[in-house]
């Protein structure tokens, strides 16, 4: 089937009454909980978000997970553990309507080039999705953009493809998901809530008023949800300028997938490739997947972070121009995974509760799919607006 590029928020089903409209309980203030958030919103629901920490301005330096994350949308997902889930595809539409203001939104339309160290045509998981991916504008398969482009070759690149992507700067982008639901009427709380939340549902809706409880917690669900298969993928993002002043100034994403599962075994991890521009005049460079370990306290100098560094350069030679006093900032994020997959599903204890969760390397790829998904899976329960009304 073909891609489909007018898939935007599904309003279909807003609210006639919004005076009326029952309220959602949202815990997690990430980018899965704010464009949950932001959906129901649209949709006129009535909606407030509880979380320990939001994103701060911009001036703070003060970053929460969803801010440190590279944003590049794949299809299938498969940088920061493989995911198969058709919901980034409903993403994309909506990234591609916010790029037409990207000053605004922080998210960007630009050509990506995906590369492989085997043949694409060799490997099926990758080539099963190519019929949705030939439709992706700028499409294009062939070896020769690895010459075109300056790879090092010497890495084992054999394969490449290009199309074009949103690239999402997560800092202004959280600020803009952030102002939507403010000016929409969303009510912010900032409190940290502890203990499984179905044990607490009830005394949780009648303080804020709620009908429904969407658990966005992400790791947090390790013990909200008492998920014992949540755990944290950690990944670093070296910052540096793109300006043109140490080489000419890059316009598009380079990557090589992480086709192979991550091997939890590897005390250090799995690194690999990301370039990416960010917004106007800077780069970030990745990556690396450590499962398992929690410590954000880390610089250059940690050993798998030197290695990551190096090989990214090793990689496109004109990064060698980039030395230590060249880097601007080393952000350290913990990526929200799940054995499993993402979690997006009733509870089958507390039916007031839902979960969305899980989403590892793919918050952003997924945060509008999950968030459209979830609001549906709302309307079926609440029969709205032709049965359910809330009375608070």
């Amino acid at each position: 089937m073909a891609l489909q590029f007018t898939r935007t928020l599904d309003n279909s089903m807003k609210l006639k009454n919004p005076q009326r409209a029952p309220r959602v309980l949202i815990i997690g203030g990430g980018v899965v909980g704010m464009t949950s958030a932001l959906q129901l919103l649209n949709k006129g629901y009535k909606v407030t978000v509880v979380a320990k920490e939001y994103a701060s301005p911009v001036s703070s330096g003060k970053r929460i997970t969803s801010e440190i994350a590279g944003a590049l949308w794949e299809w299938p997902p498969a940088v920061c553990g493989r995911h198969t889930d058709e919901k980034s595809l409903d993403s994309y539409g909506k990234f591609m309507e916010l790029a037409m203001n990207p000053k605004e939104t922080g998210a960007y339309l630009r050509q990506s080039i995906f590369y492989f160290k085997d043949k694409v045509n060799d490997l099926p998981k990758q080539l099963e999705k190519m019929d949705e991916l030939s439709h992706l504008p700028g499409f294009r398969h062939d070896a020769k953009l690895i010459e075109e482009t300056a790879v090092n070759t010497d890495t084992g690149v054999v394969d490449a493809y290009q199309h074009m992507a949103p690239m999402v700067d997560t800092i202004t982008y959280m600020q803009w998901l952030y102002k939507q639901c403010r000016e929409k009427g969303c009510h912010f709380v900032q409190d940290e809530i502890h203990g499984l939340l179905r044990d607490q549902a009830e005394d949780l809706k009648r303080k804020y008023k709620a009908q429904l409880i969407f658990n966005c917690s992400g790791l947090n669900a390790k013990e909200l949800a008492g998920d014992e298969d949540v755990y944290p993928l950690r990944g670093v993002i070296v910052k540096v300028k793109n300006d043109g002043s140490l080489m000419p100034k890059l316009n598009h994403s380079m990557c090589i997938s992480l086709i192979e599962d991550i091997d939890e075994s590897q005390k250090e991890g799995q690194s690999f490739v990301f370039i990416l521009p960010r917004g106007d005049d800077k780069l970030w460079l990745g990556g690396m997947v450590q499962p398992n370990q929690w410590d954000k306290n880390l610089t250059l100098d940690y050993p798998p972070i030197r290695r990551m560094f190096e090989k990214v350069k090793e990689f496109y030679a004109p990064l060698r121009n980039y030395g230590d006093e060249d880097v601007e900032e080393v952000l350290v994020g913990l990526r929200p995974a799940r054995k499993g997959n993402v979690r997006l599903e009733w509870d089958p204890v507390c039916p007031s509760l839902l979960h969305n969760y899980g989403h590892g390397g793919s918050g952003v790829t997924f945060s509008w799919g999950c968030a459209i998904e979830a609001s549906a899976m709302v309307d079926r329960v609440l029969k709205m607006p032709q049965i359910y009304f809330s009375k608070l």
